[in-house]
């Protein structure tokens, strides 16, 4: 028992803890605070679809059409959000429309009896979308980036072990029904983010980049917009992982209709409670890559590498699962366990992959930089939700064979643009 202690203690040090020490405060109380909001919200997401179609008696299409009014809030916000953070400042900006966003729209979604109010909730819920660039801003600023795979790491196992615990959510619409259920589920996410962000305001300060940029008015401005296009214009790098992030895009378009597909007649039929195993297989497979794998790279060829194995797992990983016949719970577990390996990788490693790359550009154009990457792929998707809805409605598998066929085209796009990139030359620190 003392060995496996040691043993244990070892892969911790050696993985999620690595480098903590020397994380920037910010990243200490992001990563510290993560777990109220993307365990609950990890139930919310799993069971919200299921809600929507049983509960309200909205059809696929109208829940895909819902979540196109989300994705259009994501086109413009982000922009919004990255020229307010070099404005006004990072904290200020992303306590007042993370807050808002999230806390207004858990009210009304525990409320919501009908298509408007669901519109209403989705709505709310978009200007949260106005702090997704700041947001990464406040985690790696003031953090040198060979620490920045750890931090990124920590967070994607933190998010994964919010969906381990969908099962306590399953047990909760197991004995209260799927109407009562996530509605209880709404007010947790409430309680559960109004303690985080109460300690988030007291906790965290304006990073140094960000004191910076609002005393230089000219990058500050709409400039810094084109400042920015420049840098990216320069660096191949930089747009390779814009383009792997906007195409990416389209595998969470379906997963709208991932928990609809185990549970649909014409899918997996599996009960809403074993339908919770598969977002919990992914999950701990998706923990132990963050865990153990992500905070040991620090190469672009590493980076390459991992990514390369992430989308050719999703992709695979994916096709089975559209293709397994009705019944197969092993067959999803399974599935949902080869996922993970990408779900994991696709956030930390092109996050960090990213970050460090703007990082070596120019510093200063990283709000602005991460605020283009998120709108491009939300206007790439644009109109993914409401498609992913209308083929869901004629067979819901075909989503899944989209989503992997996009994945391959992804594969194949970032070997082929980073063909002639120089693997063994590590990322600077």
């Amino acid at each position: 028992m003392t060995q496996f202690k040691q043993q244990l203690s070892a892969m911790f040090h050696n993985g999620l803890a690595k480098g903590f020490s020397q994380w920037g405060r910010n990243a200490k109380v992001l990563v510290a605070t993560e777990g109220f909001w993307s365990i609950p919200m990890s139930w919310v997401f799993f069971y919200r679809p299921i809600f929507l179609n049983q509960a309200i008696g909205l059809s696929e299409v109208q829940i895909g059409l819902l979540s196109t009014i989300l994705s259009v809030s994501m086109v413009v916000s982000p922009l919004v959000g990255g020229y307010l953070a070099d404005k006004f400042g990072r904290k200020r900006v992303f306590m007042f429309f993370d807050s808002f966003s999230w806390l207004s729209s858990m009210i009304v979604w525990h409320w919501t009896q009908n298509v408007w109010h669901a519109l209403t909730a989705y709505i709310l819920e978009g200007f949260g979308s106005v702090v997704y660039s700041v947001w990464e801003c406040m985690l790696v600023e003031d953090t040198t980036p060979k620490y920045r795979s750890s931090i990124y790491g920590t967070v994607s196992a933190i998010f994964n072990i919010g969906y381990l615990s969908t099962p306590v959510a399953g047990i909760i619409i197991g004995l209260y029904g799927i109407d009562s259920g996530t509605r209880m589920l709404f007010a947790i996410s409430f309680a559960s983010m109004t303690l985080m962000f109460t300690i988030r305001q007291m906790l965290l300060k304006e990073t140094k980049l960000g004191q910076q940029i609002m005393k230089e008015k000219s990058f500050a401005g709409l400039k810094g917009y084109k400042e920015s296009l420049s840098v990216m214009r320069k660096n191949r790098l930089i747009l390779v992982l814009l383009l792997t992030s906007v195409l990416g895009s389209f595998y969470y378009a379906s997963t709208t209709y991932l928990s609809l597909f185990l549970t649909h007649d014409n899918g997996l039929r599996l009960s809403s409670e074993l339908a919770s195993l598969m977002p919990t297989a992914t999950a701990a497979s998706a923990l132990a890559v963050a865990s153990l794998v992500v905070p040991k790279l620090s190469s672009r060829a590493s980076y390459i590498k991992i990514l390369t194995i992430g989308y050719g797992l999703g992709c695979v990983s994916l096709l089975f699962l559209s293709l397994s016949p009705a019944g197969s719970l092993l067959i999803a577990v399974f599935s949902g366990v080869v996922l993970g390996v990408y779900t994991s990788t696709s956030f930390s490693v092109s996050r960090t992959f990213l970050t460090n790359e703007i990082e070596f550009a120019d510093a200063r154009a990283r709000a602005k930089i991460l605020s283009i990457t998120i709108t491009l792929s939300s206007l790439l998707s644009l109109p993914a939700p409401a498609l992913m809805g209308y083929l869901f409605s004629i067979n819901p598998r075909v989503p899944f064979i989209l989503a992997s066929a996009t994945l391959a085209v992804t594969l194949f796009m970032l070997l082929a643009a980073t063909k002639k990139s120089v693997f063994n030359k590590p990322t600077s620190n």
